[in-house]
């Protein structure tokens, strides 16, 4: 069945690529303004003569303007789900996660994180324009409620061809319900996996884009998560990631048994991942300071450590562009 809506904005899209007006369509193909905001309206569709026309003016087949694309079949081999998502994991959620995804599934994250991203965010902003202007593919990994960059990409362009990730099937599934009902985009593609074992070939994917996934890795190891990344990315592709870590001085200037307790329980805090990085692969890095934050202000496990230790420790934040040479 052909989703109305999808071809609407996807001919919309093609319309404003060759920087045509409704009505500079309407005259070249003889027919009224209306009858082109009906067609991109989803209320409409053309008839096949028309179609073979918009065909011929757009360079692309009538099965393309028509057609649902199925991006994560073409990238993994693997058909989507009759949900609409690509499931790499298994659907149910992790034993360890239940209970955090029943609080996901019972608050409103989502929708606030959403609301929160539309204000203006000088660095999110920036990362989101540079990574939407890359073109092709990018894939959100570990988007969490949060959604880590996908926000701001698709604030930044609505028609990015983006792919929303995580660990968690719940995640995905609920970042998938918000944004059909929110935005119903042909362009937003949704899937479950690990991304230490990312279901890309290799050399595929435009953009990696990692609002602090990495950062916060529950399986495998941060490094593996940095030669995946760098693997299915094309040469010229680019990884976004951020995350924030605690300096060394500042875990020299503390007690020696606070520094022990903190390096057994929590070392991950104290790596900025620049080597790992480079160890990866990546030999262009730009890395942009992003701010700080003290865990006396956070509500996050190593926050709760902190004080329980009774230090107030102080993040670092960047972001960092990697090229893939």
């Amino acid at each position: 069945m052909i989703n109305k809506i999808h071809f609407g904005k996807r001919i919309a899209v093609l319309r404003n690529n060759i920087g045509f007006s409704q009505a500079q369509l309407a005259q070249r193909l003889g027919v009224t303004s209306q009858a082109v905001s009906k067609w991109e309206c989803g209320t409409a569709i053309p008839d096949i003569d028309l179609l073979l026309e918009l065909s011929h003016l757009y360079h692309v087949s009538i099965n393309e303007m028509l057609e649902e694309k199925d991006i994560i079949h073409e990238l993994t081999g693997k058909k989507s789900d009759k949900d609409g998502i690509g499931y790499f994991v298994p659907e149910s959620e992790s034993t360890d996660n239940v209970q955090w995804a029943r609080e996901i599934k019972k608050g409103s994250f989502i929708k606030k994180n959403w609301e929160n991203a539309q204000n203006k965010a000088p660095l999110m902003d920036e990362a989101g324009k540079r990574i939407a202007s890359m073109g092709g593919i990018a894939v959100e990994i570990g988007a969490g409620p949060g959604g880590g960059f996908m926000p701001y990409v698709l604030k930044a362009n609505p028609n990015a061809n983006i792919i929303i990730s995580d660990i968690s099937p719940t995640v995905v599934r609920e970042w998938k319900a918000y944004l059909d009902k929110t935005l119903d985009f042909p362009n937003i593609f949704y899937t479950a996996f690990d991304f230490c074992r990312m279901p890309f070939r290799d050399n595929t994917i435009d953009v990696i884009s990692d609002g602090g996934g990495i950062g916060n890795c529950e399986r495998g190891s941060r490094s593996l998560a940095l030669r995946e990344a760098y693997r299915v990315l094309k040469p010229g592709g680019m990884l976004v990631t951020s995350t924030g870590f605690v300096n060394k001085d500042t875990l020299a200037r503390l007690p020696a048994d606070i520094q022990n307790e903190l390096l057994k329980k929590r070392p991950d805090v104290f790596e900025d991942l620049y080597e790992d990085t480079v160890l990866a692969g990546f030999s262009k890095i730009d890395s942009i300071i992003g701010g700080c934050w003290y865990t006396d202000d956070d509500d996050s496990t190593i926050a709760d450590l902190a004080r329980s230790l009774g230090v107030n420790l102080k993040f670092t934040s960047y972001i960092r562009y990697c090229t893939k040479e």
